[in-house]
């Protein structure tokens, strides 16, 4: 089961992730760096202002749809969906008015933050009910969509607001599309006792969205604040560029993980449980970990080939930081977190994201003004390096983590045998040269499944000799 699901989300986040990545190649040579922060600075608002307001509703869903068939808390959840939407009006104050940023920004921002608010509720109805092929669709259409509209405005001279605004469409026809899907029938009323036990677990989660959001913000927001919209531009697309490629093999595992791991701790106990963690937790490191290194490595030829002219240079730099950032990040909030989540204590969430934002603040106090964009990004990683260790702590309040060396050091030795001659290929020719960079990726994805078949990682060589053994079990 964990298998087929993630295999599922994988096409989903894959496609997702492609098309994200082909937006970057395009937008940072349709827009120029100062209009591309717009957009990264609309994004973070937007980022911030749904965690706040919506992020308490889907995972609300996550947590109490998940726990069987007989559960169905969907025309609460939309409620508390559109309670939440009402206060938007309020958000766009204190984004203008407190936050200082510019009304056409905050209200980009706002858009965006409703649109996703909407879509990311469908999607995690869908999870928790194990329907990971309609989540798959929606996922993919939204970013046709996206990066569709998204084209046709800023051609039409809309600049950085109509990559924005091509986003929020594409959130809202992907809510839409797939609703039949996400609503249809039979469906339990809306009930009260729920939706106040939606928020007593919610709000605390609301807390911790915000702190996580503005975590996730604080390094662009801090940029755009310091070295202006063009600096922000600049960091943004290398920081896009990293998320596109190593959070869709995260995303693809948590997607599995946290639902099955609810559903075999409400029907099987914390052994079943626990269990399925040790085999989600060597997956998660076997998916993400090599295409993190195999970045870092590539990260010059990368750079030069993707982006446009005015990003490369400072993105050949900061990708091979940012990288090690999204490793302990698709951890933190795709593994340890899932503690947080079966124990149902919110507010541990709070403590964990607030321990990362008060690392994050505090290095990026003294790094950025003194290193300028290195400085972000290294701040960056020491904060979510510090959020693992302090989320595994935690977690010792919550649902204990099970943890075993053997897997890591099976992942680490299969990516160490993946980077040796990636590096070797990759320094044979000049930064920028496709058929080194090409040579140098198939060279480093041969060697990781030729290591990864060998070391049995998540249990692939298992897998695949169940599959050609008759009767062997596929899943």
């Amino acid at each position: 089961m964990l298998i087929r699901q993630t295999s599922t989300y994988m096409v989903a986040h894959g496609t997702s992730s492609a098309l994200g990545f082909l937006s970057v190649i395009l937008f940072t040579r349709l827009l120029t760096p100062a209009e591309y922060g717009i957009y990264v600075v609309a994004l973070s608002v937007a980022g911030i202002i749904s965690a706040l307001l919506f992020t308490w509703v889907r995972l609300s869903v996550l947590r109490f749809e998940s726990e069987g068939e007989a559960t169905d808390i969907r025309l609460t959840a939309l409620l508390a969906y559109g309670a939440s939407a009402a206060t938007l009006p309020v958000a766009l104050g204190v984004t203008v008015w407190a936050l200082a940023v510019p009304l056409d920004k905050a209200l980009a921002a706002i858009a965006l933050a409703a649109a996703l608010g909407l879509f990311e509720l469908g999607q995690e109805i869908l999870r928790a009910r194990l329907d990971s092929t309609s989540y798959m669709r929606a996922t993919v259409v939204r970013a046709f969509a996206a990066i569709g509209i998204s084209v046709a405005l800023v051609q039409a001279g809309w600049g950085g607001f109509g990559l924005v605004a091509g986003v929020a469409c594409a959130y809202v026809i992907g809510a839409l599309a797939f609703s039949p899907a996400i609503w249809k029938g039979p469906r339990k009323p809306v009930d009260p006792v729920t939706f106040r036990a939606m928020l007593g677990f919610g709000v605390p989660m609301a807390l911790s969205g915000g702190v996580f959001a503005l975590h996730s913000a604080l390094d662009r927001l801090l940029v755009a604040y310091l070295l202006g919209d063009a600096a922000a531009g600049v960091y943004g697309a290398s920081a896009d560029l990293v998320r596109q490629i190593i959070l869709f093999p995260a995303l693809s595992v948590g997607s599995a993980v946290v639902p099955l791991a609810i559903r075999a701790l409400a029907e099987d106990g914390p052994a079943a449980a626990d269990a399925h963690l040790t085999r989600s937790g060597e997956l998660l490191l076997a998916v993400v970990m090599p295409a993190v290194i195999g970045l870092a490595i590539v990260a010059p030829h990368f750079a030069a080939l993707v982006l446009g002219p005015e990003f490369r240079d400072t993105a050949a730099v900061l990708v091979p930081i940012l990288v090690f950032a999204w490793l302990f990040q698709a951890v933190s909030q795709q593994f340890v977190q899932i503690s947080f989540h079966l124990a149902k204590k919110p507010s541990l969430m709070v403590a964990h994201g607030t321990a990362i934002l008060v690392v994050n603040v505090v290095a990026m106090t003294l790094l950025v003004p003194s290193f300028g964009l290195k400085g972000a990004a290294w701040s960056l990683v020491i904060a979510e390096a510090s959020g693992v260790v302090a989320g595994y702590l935690l977690s010792r309040r919550a649902h204990p983590l099970p943890f075993t060396w053997r897997p890591v050091l099976k992942v680490v030795a299969a990516v160490l045998v993946m980077a040796v001659p990636t590096t070797l290929v990759g320094w044979t020719g000049a930064h920028g040269d496709i058929a080194t960079f090409a040579a140098a990726v198939v060279t480093g994805v041969l060697a990781y499944a030729a290591a990864a078949f060998a070391f049995d990682l998540a249990g692939v060589r298992t897998l695949v000799m169940q599959r050609i053994r008759p009767g062997g079990d596929p899943s």
